[in-house]
């Protein structure tokens, strides 16, 4: 019973996020988010395999373990087309020209765009719009 009280235990501690400061994390989620953000950061989370960052704007981001850029979503105010690279900044600003971008996922080959009229485009880095779709 003890063996397994400490198992379990031992598991939580594991797989539970920590709070770090802003200065542990890595050089280039540092140099992502001044160029990018002007909000401040709020709280920072850690887990085995990324970094949660919470700014005071209301845009979360996540980035992996070497400080790379994952996910970044923004409850308030559009993000900057400076995210993404000038070739798919011009291909969803020229498409979309009314539209913000709200949320951007960053997959293995492509990038999965939320726009605020609720379109969500699918865009490979070639430039290449795979899929859209309006969020249901």
């Amino acid at each position: 019973m003890k063996f397994i009280f400490l198992t379990l235990i031992l598991l939580c501690v594991l797989f539970a996020d920590f709070i770090i400061s802003p200065e542990s994390l890595p050089p280039n989620a540092k140099e992502f988010l001044q160029k990018n953000f002007n909000a401040q950061i709020g709280i920072v989370q850690v887990d085995k395999n990324n970094y949660e960052v919470y700014l005071s704007d209301g845009t979360e981001l996540e980035f992996d373990m070497d400080g790379s850029w994952r996910e970044i979503e923004s409850k308030f105010n559009p993000l900057n087309f400076n995210i993404l690279p000038p070739i798919l900044a011009d291909i969803i600003k020229n498409n979309y020209p009314n539209a913000t971008m709200l949320e951007i996922k960053k997959k293995i080959n492509y990038y999965k765009i939320q726009l605020n009229n609720g379109l969500k485009v699918i865009i490979d880095f070639n430039g290449t719009i795979l899929h859209q779709e309006f969020d249901d």
